[in-house]
């Protein structure tokens, strides 16, 4: 596996059909924890600058809109929080579930997950200026093909046989965390943004 444009962007394309075979070239390498840790703090650094950038962004016919409601750095804060925490949690929940994967393999999957989703978030960012419904629509695709890659690659990292079982426990796993960190955003000030007044 190369470390370069035109070969990364084949290997996303490839990932939608043959998630595992990428899965299992990507395990391959034999990447270090330090450097998937480091590209996965990347991830989330590139991930909240452009989530920014689309909030000030004006769409076909509307304001841009105002000062965020939560900063900058905690935004970088939760995105950080959730990323990292996807990360253990396919690890350690695959464990528990009879999984032979290790964690280097489970910070790979999420990286290689966030690295594909930047394309499509960059590409969403782009459309919320002159075509802001065909920006929701990829928003809706960019979730979909974000689980297929989590539960194929913890499939296969696993060594699970159904990658719909992993997929079934990716959700519980995001159910479960919504109070919590529903709990902590409470906690930080933020609030929902108010309904327009008509």
């Amino acid at each position: 596996m190369q470390f370069t444009p035109g070969y990364l962007f084949g290997m996303a394309l490839q990932t939608v059909p043959e998630p595992r075979k990428v899965a299992r070239d990507l395990f391959a390498l034999g990447l270090s924890r330090e450097f998937l840790w480091t590209a996965l703090l990347l991830m989330v650094v590139l991930s909240t600058c452009l989530i920014i950038i689309g909030s000030l962004l004006p769409s076909v016919g509307t304001e841009p809109v105002s000062p965020a409601l939560i900063s900058p750095i905690t935004l970088g804060v939760l995105n950080g929080i959730l990323t990292f925490g996807m990360a253990a949690a396919l690890y350690f929940v695959g464990r528990l579930m009879g999984g032979q994967g290790n964690l280097e393999n489970a910070i790979a999957t999420v990286v290689w997950a966030q690295f594909m989703l930047l394309g499509i978030q960059a590409l969403t960012v782009v459309l919320l200026l002159f075509a802001p419904l065909m920006a929701a629509m990829l928003t809706f695709a960019s979730a979909f093909i974000s689980f297929w890659v989590l539960s194929h690659f913890t499939a296969e990292n696993h060594g699970f046989r159904s990658a719909g079982l992993v997929f079934a426990s990716i959700l519980i796993f995001i159910v479960l965390s919504a109070f919590p960190l529903s709990l902590f955003l409470m906690i930080l000030g933020v609030e929902p943004p108010p309904l327009p007044v008509q």
